[in-house]
């Protein structure tokens, strides 16, 4: 009896640690079935780009302003984004350095390596770039979901057939 109680013991905690084993992290595909999730996709790539240009312009004392202000204005959204992404890839929402984990698995840059002149270039128009209306990451999310969700979002686009302009006949040509 002692060897059949030790048997369902041993039993039952092989199969709450299988449990409570974290799943593999799922490999990085747009998920074009999912609109909500593929507009989270894309949106998300952007925010992460932003954030990253955002850090890498520390020096230029315009763009930090202009950083911190689109961030206020879009850290929430950013931050539920990146925890929707990362139950989908199977990240822990705990874990340190979310998004930088949520941007590897979908092998996007976690950090930008910019040459002083790429910054010099760069940088001083990130206030402009900032303040246009596609860079608030809501209006965004709304406007791709509206894409993806078009019935026709997956389909070739329609090619237009152009008629060619006839020749010009020179007396080069005749």
């Amino acid at each position: 009896m002692h060897c059949y109680v030790c048997l369902a013991l041993c039993g039952w905690s092989i199969t709450v640690a299988a449990q409570e084993a974290p799943q593999a992290q799922r490999p990085h595909a747009y998920a074009f079935d999912n609109p909500e999730l593929v507009s989270t996709q894309r949106v998300f790539g952007v925010g992460n780009a932003t954030t990253l240009l955002g850090q890498a312009c520390a020096d230029f004392p315009e763009a930090v302003a202009s950083y911190a202000d689109w961030l206020q204005r879009n850290q929430a959204t950013l931050t539920a984004m990146t925890d929707t992404l990362a139950i989908h890839y199977r990240i822990p929402v705990t874990t340190e350095d979310l998004q930088a984990r949520v941007a590897k698995a979908m092998q996007l840059k976690t950090a930008l390596d910019l040459s002083a002149a790429t910054l010099d270039e760069v940088c001083p128009n990130l206030p402009e770039t900032l303040a246009l209306p596609n860079m608030d990451l809501q209006q965004r999310y709304r406007e791709s979901l509206a894409e993806v969700r078009a019935p026709n979002y997956l389909s070739p686009k329609l090619k237009f057939a152009t008629t060619p302009k006839p020749a010009v006949v020179t007396e080069d040509t005749k």
